[in-house]
């Protein structure tokens, strides 16, 4: 019986996964590089430090910005799956295999998706000088001025550009683009009139639509839910345009093949580190998610099949 148990363990321990030995050991027990995708600092850095503070290995962000995240998401897909390389996506990763005709990776099969850390709704605002005061009312605006009335994008491909162009499907209007160097210059864009509406991110708009320089129209959250920044600005759905639920989020991601222990212990610190005051604070205006892999995948494969809609129906192609 003795022979027989140790020959039992010896050979058990020859087939399994390399990867269920990884997630048997303490995790993690050296430094964790964390490939970022953009610009430095940020909601990043600062999960980093969190990170590093509550599992005790150093959390080390690795910038690798250009070709829109391909070339970093293109190392994490690539990367051995032990939960020493994730990488930091937003909701641009749900759009770029829409735009890129080829893609160093699969955005489904090489990925493992663990947690989405926060998400912002976008403000449909428009120029205070249209005499519309509701989404009703500016949807009449625009089919009485059919080709005049414009809407501010970031640049052809971005969110903003998708994101009006998913409201002219749903409202049945044809509102016509006019593209910017960023997300910034086209909020500015309206400011100084010269577009008419733009579907930014709803905290960089609050300032300017309590000086009364934007007007907001509404948010794209949930139907029923508003926006804390705007508690008074209803949701596009309950404006009468529905299908415009859009969260502008950010997340962590691993390779594919990731150890399921391993990622269930990142999701855990993360929504640990989230319900601390001090990071809170440093997220206010935008909402806390902490979802599960599960909420994740889900959340991903549906942005990813609306914005492939999207792309297709409108003919866009990427600046």
């Amino acid at each position: 019986m003795l022979r027989f148990s140790i020959s039992t363990v010896v050979a058990l321990a020859a087939v399994l996964p390399i990867s269920t030995c990884i997630a048997a050991e303490r995790y993690p027990s050296r430094p964790v590089r964390i490939i970022v995708p953009f610009s430095p600092g940020g909601t990043s850095d600062l999960m980093a430090q969190q990170l590093s503070e509550q599992l005790g290995q150093p959390f080390v962000v690795d910038n690798r910005a250009g070709a829109s995240g391909l070339i970093g998401h293109g190392i994490v897909a690539n990367a051995a799956p032990d939960g020493y390389t994730l990488a930091t996506v937003d909701d641009s990763f749900s759009i770029v295999p829409s735009i890129k005709k080829e893609l160093p990776y699969d955005p489904v099969k090489d990925f493992t998706f663990i947690t989405q850390v926060i998400g912002v709704p976008r403000t449909m605002a428009i120029r205070p000088s249209i005499k519309a005061s509701s989404v009703s009312e500016f949807v009449a605006y625009a089919r009485a001025n059919p080709g005049k009335v414009t809407y501010a994008s970031g640049g052809a491909g971005g969110i903003l550009h998708l994101a009006s162009e998913l409201f002219n499907f749903q409202a049945k209007v044809k509102i016509e683009h006019v593209p910017y160097k960023g997300a910034g210059s086209a909020t500015t864009g309206v400011l100084v009139g010269e577009s008419d509406m733009v579907m930014a991110a709803s905290p960089t708009v609050v300032p300017h639509v309590k000086s009364g320089k934007l007007r907001a129209l509404a948010v794209t959250t949930a139907p029923g839910k508003r926006f804390s920044g705007l508690p008074d600005v209803p949701s596009l759905a309950d404006a009468g345009v529905p299908g415009m639920v859009i969260i502008t989020w950010f997340g962590f991601v691993g390779p594919a093949r990731l150890p399921r222990p391993i990622a269930n212990q990142i999701h855990s610190e993360v929504v640990k580190g989230l319900a601390l005051p001090s990071v809170r604070d440093r997220f206010e205006g935008a909402d806390i998610m902490g979802t599960s892999p599960e909420q994740f995948t889900k959340v991903y494969q549906e942005d990813l099949q609306r914005w492939a809609r999207v792309v297709k129906e409108a003919g866009i192609k990427a600046d």
